[in-house]
């Protein structure tokens, strides 16, 4: 498999060695192959992001509170996009008397094909009218654990395999052996290498205020969470620590539009922009914001 490179400013750094599937679908290099690859971030998935930062975040879960303005924003997107997906599903309106003009044999070929057709359409209905707010009010009662939101630390640091030793890879780089960790030592739930992301790698690192440590993985343009939660519910389009990923760029860089939807650098070393760009720049471009009518 081929892998694209990135070289950091900081020549003491290893390159950012990526896979296809990690790249922009507009890229030459671009290919993922559905059922072994990691699942794309999807434009939804980008435009929820937009939505929080836009809003000035989403960590508040009062149940008594009216409905936020990253909830207002983010309803308005879920029903613009499943709108927008109904081009992709041919419309039958009375489908049986459809298939009844058809000879047999070749109703009998159709039908299971159609139906399968509904069914995958009936699915993405779910998926935005159910399952991503179910997903939102599921992660915003777990809010807690990620406040207060300053004690949210985004790390660069460098990660290496279990055969390299880090105060020794520190020394031979120049490199503070507190930015150097062992892919062994994140709680991800999937690792770095098994994105496809070559070792060793600079990455950015969420820690936490609720004692954990992830990695997020450069993929689809973005960077996604390689927590248990992200990564085991496939459907989610987010999970806590992006919520507060997300909550945190909704208040910094606003006078940086270039580095506004980049997670900031608290601690460690100056890792290339592509391990820490948390909105896809094709889509900020296109995504605005909008109240529910």
């Amino acid at each position: 498999m081929s892998t694209h490179q990135i070289t950091p400013a900081d020549e003491h750094l290893p390159p950012l060695e990526l896979p296809p599937g990690a790249l922009d679908a507009s890229h030459p290099d671009y290919e993922n192959t559905t059922g072994s690859d990691p699942p794309e971030i999807e434009p939804i998935e980008h435009r929820i992001r937009l939505d929080i930062i836009e809003a000035g975040g989403l960590l508040s879960h009062d149940t008594h509170a009216p409905t936020s303005l990253a909830r207002q924003y983010i309803q308005k997107t879920l029903v613009d996009t499943y709108e927008s997906e109904r081009r992709f599903f041919p419309s039958y309106d009375c489908l049986d008397d459809f298939l009844d003009e058809a000879p047999a044999f070749l109703t009998g070929e159709l039908e299971p094909h159609y139906h399968e057709l509904e069914q995958i359409r009936a699915n993405r209905r779910k998926w935005y009218t159910e399952l991503i707010p179910k997903n939102l009010d599921t992660i915003q009662g777990t809010a807690d654990s990620l406040l207060p939101l300053h004690a949210n630390t985004f790390h660069g640091v460098v990660i290496v395999d279990a055969n390299t030793d880090p105060i020794e890879y520190a020394d031979e780089h120049d490199l503070d052996v507190d930015d150097i960790i062992r892919e062994a030592q994140l709680d991800n739930h999937i690792l770095p290498s098994e994105y496809g992301i070559t070792l060793p790698a600079p990455l950015i690192v969420g820690e936490f205020a609720s004692g954990s440590t992830y990695a997020f993985l450069p993929w689809s343009d973005a960077v996604v969470c390689g927590c248990p939660y992200k990564q085991t519910n496939k459907w989610a389009v987010m999970c806590k620590h992006e919520l507060a990923a997300a909550s945190c760029l909704a208040t910094a860089h606003e006078g940086d539009v270039d580095a506004k939807y980049v997670l900031p650098i608290d601690v460690g070393v100056d890792i290339p922009q592509r391990a820490h760009r948390f909105v896809s720049p094709t889509v900020a471009a296109t995504h605005t914001p909008r109240k529910q009518r």
